[in-house]
């Protein structure tokens, strides 16, 4: 929980103390410890007073009065989001849509000619993805390999078998904090001339997802979430298209529109772009690789961290000690997880995330526990969860 106003927190930042601060103070106060920034941010002030301004707006003058009043502040929000992926303003094209599962179903939806009959994609991918890919008539094609991809043993794997529809790439996976090298991987498909569609939903806020270095005539479409590390309200996503595909694309924004919380998400970019994107990504893995470091420290010998220490995000998966790494084994350590997660948020109040093995079936072989903090976690927020944990795995909490 946060200090009352005006007190000073005790416990130093793991991230830059100007950055924490300045996190801690555009926002409500905790009443929880939050490590579960990975399903669901913060929103700051600004976020929820900029949905709840537009909300206000529609009914004093309309829905659709207010939505066309709303338009040059959506417009930057587009460039905040080509900014990220290192594209120019104005190039290419970029959407909102209602979160990343239906950036992906809509964007399959309005696929020229119809859906993509096979997709490719690693072992580890995200499984409501393939699921959905499934659910829309398109063949998922897993691709054999490590866990952490290899562009170059990726694109040959790829040449091997029939030649995909497209190539679906996931940055930064939902099971385990593993950055892959998505740009790399897209610069590879993209030589073969294979569309490139990449999931930034745990991306995008959170590492580098600069897209620069690929050539114009590339295809390639990112989506993502505003809920995630941008700490924007729940329900938004965006599609961003370049290349040739993105004229080709049927229209993906509905004209029956969450815009407040479209606005939302603007002020949330625009409150990263403001910190400086670069500022915060050193401060998330700043922040990742000191959680990693303390929890191996403090639960050795009773809980394993999947992740390398130094890796750059800031999410972190713990297992009990024996059991697998992201790609082998069963063991769950004889821990109840999902039970686990639930006593952790009742009786102690730290909040974190349940990984059951559906969020990656073609790699996970047991659940798993993902802790994600952000800019304002603390060493105390850490230790608070160790403790729990190691009383965890010594009898019930």
């Amino acid at each position: 929980m946060d200090p009352a106003p005006g007190q000073p927190d005790a416990s130093p930042s793991l991230a830059p103390a100007p950055l924490a601060a300045a996190w801690r103070r555009t926002r409500p106060p905790r009443r929880v410890v939050h490590l579960d920034s990975a399903a669901a941010g913060r929103s700051s002030w600004a976020v929820l007073d900029a949905s709840a301004a537009h909300a206000r707006r529609e009914a004093e003058v309309g829905g659709y009065v207010a939505a066309a009043a709303a338009a040059p502040v959506l417009e930057r929000a587009r460039d905040d989001v080509r900014a990220l992926l290192g594209w120019p303003a104005g190039e290419g094209s970029v959407a909102f849509v209602h979160g990343a599962g239906d950036a992906l179903a809509q964007l399959l939806l309005a696929w020229p000619g119809g859906a993509p009959v096979t997709a490719a994609h690693a072992p580890g991918e995200y499984g409501p993805n393939v699921a959905l890919l499934r659910h829309l008539g398109v063949r998922p094609l897993p691709v054999p390999g490590p866990h952490r991809l290899d562009p170059e043993a990726f694109a040959r794997a790829l040449g091997a078998g029939p030649r995909p529809d497209l190539v679906h790439v996931t940055w930064v996976g939902s099971h385990v904090g593993t950055v892959q090298p998505a740009a790399q991987v897209a610069a590879a498909c993209a030589a073969a001339g294979v569309p490139v569609v990449v999931d930034a939903a745990q991306a995008f806020g959170h590492v580098d997802t600069a897209l620069d270095a690929l050539p114009a005539e590339a295809d390639v479409v990112v989506y993502g979430t505003s809920r995630k590390w941008l700490a924007g309200p729940r329900g938004v996503g965006f599609v961003a298209a370049r290349g040739p595909l993105a004229a080709r694309l049927g229209p993906l924004e509905r004209t029956e529109a969450h815009v407040a919380g479209w606005l939302g998400f603007a002020a949330a970019l625009a409150e990263h772009r403001d910190l400086g994107p670069a500022a915060v990504r050193a401060g998330l893995a700043d922040v990742g690789r000191a959680v990693r470091h303390r929890l191996a420290d403090a639960l050795r010998g009773s809980w394993q961290v999947l992740e390398d220490p130094a890796e750059p995000s800031a999410t972190v998966t713990l297992r009990p000690a024996g059991g697998p790494g992201p790609d082998s084994g069963a063991d769950d350590g004889g821990v109840d997880l999902a039970a686990l997660r639930a006593r952790l948020l009742a009786q102690e109040g730290v909040l974190t995330t349940f990984l059951g093995t559906e969020r990656a079936p073609g790699e996970m072989r047991a659940p798993a526990l993902r802790v994600s903090g952000h800019l304002d976690t603390t060493a105390a927020d850490v230790d608070r969860l160790a403790d729990a944990l190691r009383r965890a795995v010594a009898g019930p909490l």
